[in-house]
């Protein structure tokens, strides 16, 4: 395992975005992990979390996991989300991501949101391509 990067202006992990989620993420063992209580900024309906912002989550958590498992600087190429059950303002949610395979510069991956009684919110996959070099400059 590898430091996560983090950029700090990042919409979901950046702790300098006025107005992002300021979430921190931990490597673990199978890749990587977060909790997370979202406010009221962040309603969709009153009282439920906005689905996209479930979305961002569980995008953060996967390319966490690739980044701080493999130490590889990726893009998101494809997500499919499944939403479960609604995720409530003020409860805290426990978002954790796990890579799947690998297939050269491609790393498929899973994750999953979960309330503190381990009961699924929503879940994802993902693919993740590695970034060639003059892009990495170009995001750094």
């Amino acid at each position: 395992m590898t430091k996560m990067l983090q950029y700090q202006n990042c919409f979901v992990c950046g702790q300098d975005s006025k107005n992002g989620l300021r979430v921190s993420f931990k490597t673990t063992d199978e890749g990587a992990r977060a909790e997370y209580t979202p406010s009221k900024e962040f309603e969709g309906f009153k009282g439920i979390v906005h689905g996209g912002i479930l979305c961002a989550l569980l995008d953060e958590v996967m390319w966490k996991t690739v980044d701080g498992s493999a130490g590889v600087l990726t893009m998101t190429a494809k997500m499919e989300v499944s939403f479960k059950r609604p995720a409530r303002i003020g409860s805290k949610l426990v978002i954790e991501g796990f890579i799947t395979d690998r297939k050269r510069k491609l790393y498929e991956t899973r994750a999953v949101i979960s309330d503190t009684s381990g009961n699924t919110i929503a879940e994802a996959t993902g693919l993740f391509i590695e970034v060639n070099k003059e892009t990495r400059v170009e995001m750094s």
